[in-house]
């Protein structure tokens, strides 16, 4: 028995008339005729009344052909639900939802992208956007995206990650600047200055900063004259003289002719401040592709 048996029968007892049903099916009658009879030797009853259609010429189901109906109907809904269900599977292996935030670094994107596109060519990344690391990570344990650029270490107990790409904190300054000729500067050397700073709810280490220049004995809140949401901006209000900024050294300064990057010389008891990116998933939501994926992760380390 095959489904176009059944759905030739189907249709025959929709309209109850040869002629128009395989005119539908796009087939000869005699085709659609043949293909009933064999479906009856193979079931070993009569599906319609061959009496009536010889005697009246008119097509009825017998009470065999009205129940074997309505199982042929759930039939090929079940085989329709099947191939909707493979076909929505099959999409969806295609397709990764990779959650960034808004202050991570277009370097760091753009190396991911770069990595997967070259070993998964034909996965579908999709950029999905949140306020801040954390977000990322609240959307893994959620279930909205299925991997996430993020920052370590990660404080969700639930989810699974992988550092590749490690850095840290440090200063930019105008290049006309009364430190531009050290090679370093120090935390206490900084004590006066106008800084450009990250809003605390976008910023992902500044109560670790401000931790640190308070034990330094330094209050920067006083002097922090300009907040904005992008390192671009930092670095371009830096390159006008508006002040100076904390930020991390992956990014790409060189864009920026008018400013200099410093590394901050740490004195005894100071912590520096590492940043560790890093791809994040949740186990609970892994399947084989995105285990494929994660695997080749180490190679950026």
């Amino acid at each position: 028995m095959e489904l176009r048996q059944l759905r030739y029968f189907i249709e025959v007892a929709r309209e109850l008339h040869f002629g128009k049903a395989a005119q539908n099916l796009f087939v000869s009658q005699p085709a659609l005729s043949q293909q009933i009879q064999l479906l009856e030797t193979e079931l070993g009853v009569e599906l319609f009344d061959s009496a009536k259609r010889k005697q009246y010429r008119r097509v009825e189901l017998t009470p065999a052909g009205q129940v074997f109906l309505t199982e042929a109907h759930k039939v090929i809904r079940a085989s329709q639900k099947a191939i909707e269900l493979t076909r929505q599977l099959a999409d969806k292996s295609t397709v990764v939802r990779l959650g960034i935030y808004k202050m991570l670094l277009r370097e760091r994107i753009v190396e991911i992208l770069t990595l997967f596109s070259k070993h998964f060519p034909e996965v579908n990344i999709q950029l999905v956007e949140l306020p801040t690391y954390v977000s990322v990570q609240e959307a893994l344990a959620e279930g909205s995206i299925e991997l996430g650029m993020t920052l370590w270490p990660l404080r969700l107990d639930s989810l699974r990650g992988h550092v590749y790409r490690k850095g840290h904190l440090c200063v930019i300054l105008p290049q006309k600047h009364r430190l531009a000729a050290q090679p370093s500067v120090t935390l206490d050397s900084l004590k006066k200055e106008k800084w450009i700073e990250i809003p605390a709810t976008l910023h992902p280490f500044y109560s670790q900063v401000e931790s640190i220049f308070q034990q330094a004995g330094i209050n920067r809140k006083s002097s922090i004259t300009q907040e904005v949401s992008s390192l671009d901006l930092v670095g371009e209000l830096v390159s006008m003289n508006r002040g100076i900024a904390l930020v991390p050294i992956l990014f790409d300064w060189t864009r920026y002719p008018d400013i200099l990057v410093k590394p901050i010389q740490w004195e005894q008891g100071q912590q520096p401040i590492e940043i560790e990116y890093a791809i994040a998933y949740n186990p609970e939501n892994s399947g084989t592709r995105l285990k494929e994926m994660i695997q080749i992760l180490p190679s950026l380390s």
